[in-house]
């Protein structure tokens, strides 16, 4: 049943059920698919858990002397790799999807579970509704054989099931272990060479120069992002990382929804990034108060070209299928990444078979503090992304031009 917290009667398990499903009734009814974050992986107190009581000693890992594996950090880690544990795990995911009509699944430490388990989940809802989201993060770690665990690293192994990409997200912003630490948009544009892969979903196609630490079937497989629940939001980690003026900062974080939306792969992002949400520094504020947690609405009207740029590349990534490739040999045959100096990244996509109807289309970031003159094929261009402005709208024609100025610290977009 679900959580009885957020129900009018939580001593009503009928009040629990139909809420939700009304909830996500009245979500579809305005157009919105609903993901549910599922924690498969560790239990709040194994001890007093159902199953266990049930069989003792069988749902979850124990080391050599009998006590409970501890990778999750919660205490315990479950067995997925037991079959009646599996079984467990895979009838529960089937009857979220087809009793509450969920559409998707983000898995929490995905890594801990093992491989047959999270394909046996991907075919089971695959049954029910081929275009049901599975993804996950896909951290190494756990006690099972690492060619077992449902990984980054065996992402080929999981057709259909993507994973948290990291290396975009490092790259971008600069690790999240260390706050100070910068990333492309914010102060360190050397990390270029850690994000070429990224950009290419991590298909090992169209740069066979990028550095790979893992690599997909296909494009949609790496969940590209810069803010998750987990660590700083991306304002809060661009205030202590990088610093400068709020205009600076606002810049930085237009460029890097830009990467995000603009590049090959799922994107991703955290309700209220659009409008540049903080939690005051807050980290890991699970344990925290609505006063660091609540998304602050005002922010929406204060915070509104932001705003308008989100929507704007959202809304370019949406109309045209070249940001939305997801095969290796379409990645290969319509991306090219342009040559470039001073650590500004650029390519060009090709409609090709995708049925585009922009034939040729450029992208190029710069963050750097000075502007850039980027070389391109001449010809008549139509700029659709520059500065704190995008979207599918021309903002102006650029007659049989062999360059365009890239400013500083943000994104174009010129197409054919």
């Amino acid at each position: 049943a679900p959580e009885g917290q957020f129900s009018i009667d939580a001593t009503n398990p009928v009040s629990r059920i139909t809420e939700l499903k009304q909830a996500v009734q009245a979500m579809h009814a305005n157009g919105l698919r609903v993901d549910m974050d599922v924690v498969y992986n560790h239990v709040s107190n194994a001890d007093s858990f159902s199953e266990n009581q049930i069989v003792p000693g069988y749902f979850f890992r124990t080391d050599a002397t009998g006590a409970y594996t501890n990778a999750s950090g919660c205490g315990n880690d479950v067995a997925s790799e037991r079959p009646m544990v599996r079984k467990f795990i895979v009838d529960s995911v089937k009857y979220w999807a087809s009793q509450y009509h969920l559409d998707g699944f983000r898995f929490d430490l995905m890594g801990l579970m093992d491989i047959t388990t999270i394909n046996e989940i991907r075919a089971a809802l695959t049954a029910l509704d081929p275009t049901i989201l599975v993804i996950g993060e896909g951290w190494n770690m756990g006690t099972l054989p690492e060619d077992q665990r449902a990984t980054q690293a065996n992402i080929q192994s999981l057709p259909g099931v993507g994973a948290f990409n990291d290396e975009f997200r490092d790259g971008v912003k600069g690790s999240v272990f260390d706050d100070k630490s910068q990333g492309y948009v914010n102060g360190n544009p050397m990390a270029w060479p850690d994000l070429r892969a990224s950009i290419t979903g991590q298909t090992q196609s169209a740069d066979p120069m990028g550095t790979y630490k893992w690599s997909t079937l296909n494009a949609g497989q790496s969940v590209n992002y810069v803010e998750a629940h987990d660590n700083m939001t991306l304002w809060d980690k661009l205030l202590v990382s990088a610093g400068g003026t709020v205009a600076q900062r606002t810049a930085m974080d237009q460029q890097a929804a830009a990467m995000v939306f603009l590049s090959e792969g799922l994107p991703f992002m955290q309700a209220g990034q659009e409008f540049l949400r903080s939690k005051d520094g807050d980290a890991n504020s699970y344990q925290s108060p609505d006063s660091v947690n609540a998304i602050r609405w005002q922010q929406r009207a204060l915070q509104a070209p932001t705003l308008a740029f989100y929507k704007g590349v959202i809304a370019i990534r949406n109309a045209h299928p070249v940001f939305r490739m997801d095969s290796s040999n379409d990645i290969k045959a319509n991306f090219k990444f342009l040559k470039t100096r001073e650590s500004v990244l650029a390519w060009k996509l090709s409609a090709g078979s995708t049925g585009d109807k922009w034939k040729q289309t450029i992208v190029a970031f710069n963050p750097k503090i000075a502007s850039y003159k980027l070389t391109i094929p001449k010809g008549t261009w139509q700029l659709v992304v520059s500065g704190s402005t995008a979207g599918v709208k021309t903002i102006k024609t650029l007659k049989n031009v062999s360059s365009i100025v890239v400013p500083a610290m943000s994104s174009i977009v010129i197409h054919q």
